[in-house]
């Protein structure tokens, strides 16, 4: 995705109070982890902001073309995303942990927020930051829905994590889930904050009309016609097949109804085979899109989300979907859903991996009446979510608790 960030302002002249210097360790570069580092850089007065990225990322999906002054530290020769798991990935990551730490020992952090323990070099740097007295912040999309470990694996589990607890001066969490699953491993609630990973929201629907319109005719998105939207990578986890599978039964119901399906992936080929040649007018493959404003035109065009994700830590697609006013059928382990997805006012949540109950879902929110009503609600309730759960709040609410001063 090729993203352009607006510059960020210059500091007042005539401040003579030292830098806040906070430093982010993130395993990936994400347009959401930029935005809301430009956020934080912005928002708080002071803020000196270093990130430095454990992966090799020159092979991202998403190019920058300006990259704001986020202090953005990648490390030659880090392991790929793709060698997740493999014998060579721990070895190297945690090598990369060592030169993280160096790198941190060099710059003199205020504070430490490290994004994920899973991972080598995220538990080495925070249990180095912790080690040392810097107040250590740990910022996860976990899902209380995820913790399913059994056996010998949740002994080991409930250690690992405690341990990890016990190191945090302050957990950042995206929401409800999240603040479930650190309180099962003893994490005060009083040490939690919400600081959700969010989309660039000025952007959602601010796309040109004339793009907008360029967009329908690409893609054959006639007027008059209602639309479900899949917006997610093309593999087994987000369930792309029930989608079709469900929107093809009942397809003769609502012969006024397409389904598109922004994204690709692995099972594209596999999944166009699944579409009844019948039908095939009316299901849309409109691939990757690199450009942020053509995501968020796909939003103008269409009616309702379909996200029956078999699993999902956070999903950000849930927050453009509500604040571009979608109406939301998810499922009950998508991270996002509480805050998002309130089942029979904007949003049917059902259970994942049920087919029967997502046709019916797909009914009953393109019901005429229905459809205009859970879309007036998506607008509501996102803005309800966005006024209580600001990140850059939360932030600064959890250095304090840790200690930071001059926040």
């Amino acid at each position: 995705m090729t993203t352009t960030l607006e510059p960020l302002p210059t500091r007042e002249a005539g401040t003579h109070a030292p830098p806040l210097r906070v430093a982010f360790v993130a395993n990936n570069l994400t347009p959401y982890r930029v935005q809301a580092h430009v956020r934080f850089r912005r928002e708080i007065p002071g803020l000196e902001i270093r990130t430095l990225v454990t992966w090799d990322i020159s092979r991202n999906l998403w190019v920058y073309r300006e990259m704001p002054d986020i202090g953005v530290t990648t490390f030659p020769g880090a392991i790929a995303e793709s060698m997740v798991g493999s014998i060579d990935y721990y070895v190297s990551d945690f090598r990369t942990g060592g030169r993280v730490i160096a790198d941190l020992a060099a710059w003199r952090p205020d504070a430490v927020v490290v994004c994920g323990y899973g991972f080598p070099a995220m538990m080495r740097t925070l249990r180095w930051s912790h080690a040392r007295g810097i107040p250590t912040l740990l910022w996860t999309d976990s899902n209380a829905h995820a913790d399913t470990a059994r056996g010998i694996k949740r002994a080991v589990k409930n250690a690992v994590v405690r341990s990890v607890v016990r190191a945090c001066d302050a957990i950042l969490v995206c929401g409800e889930n999240g603040a479930r699953y650190w309180a099962a491993y003893g994490a005060d609630s009083s040490r939690m904050f919400r600081v959700p990973i969010e989309p660039e929201y000025r952007l959602i629907g601010a796309s040109p009309p004339e793009l907008v319109r360029e967009v329908a005719r690409m893609h054959d998105l006639r007027e008059g016609r209602r639309r479900l939207l899949v917006c997610a990578r093309l593999v087994p986890v987000k369930a792309v097949d029930q989608a079709i599978d469900a929107f093809c039964a009942i397809a003769r119901k609502r012969e006024n109804l397409d389904l598109v399906i922004l994204g690709n992936g692995p099972l594209r080929a596999e999944l166009q085979g699944r579409v009844p040649s019948v039908l095939r007018e009316r299901v849309k493959f409109a691939g990757f899109q690199d450009r942020q404003e053509v995501v968020n035109a796909f939003y103008q065009l269409c009616d309702v989300l379909v996200h029956p994700a078999t699993w999902e830590p956070w999903g950000v697609v849930l927050l453009e979907a509500a604040a571009a006013g979608l109406a939301i059928i998810t499922t009950t382990v998508v991270g996002a859903a509480p805050e998002t997805s309130h089942d029979g006012l904007n949003a049917l949540v059902i259970r994942p991996n049920d087919r029967r109950a997502l046709s019916r879902a797909m009914m009953d929110a393109t019901e005429p009446g229905r459809l205009e009503a859970m879309k007036a609600a998506s607008l509501q309730i996102s803005a309800h979510f966005r006024e209580a759960n600001d990140p850059v709040r939360g932030l600064r609410d959890a250095l304090r608790c840790a200690g930071v001063r001059g926040v």
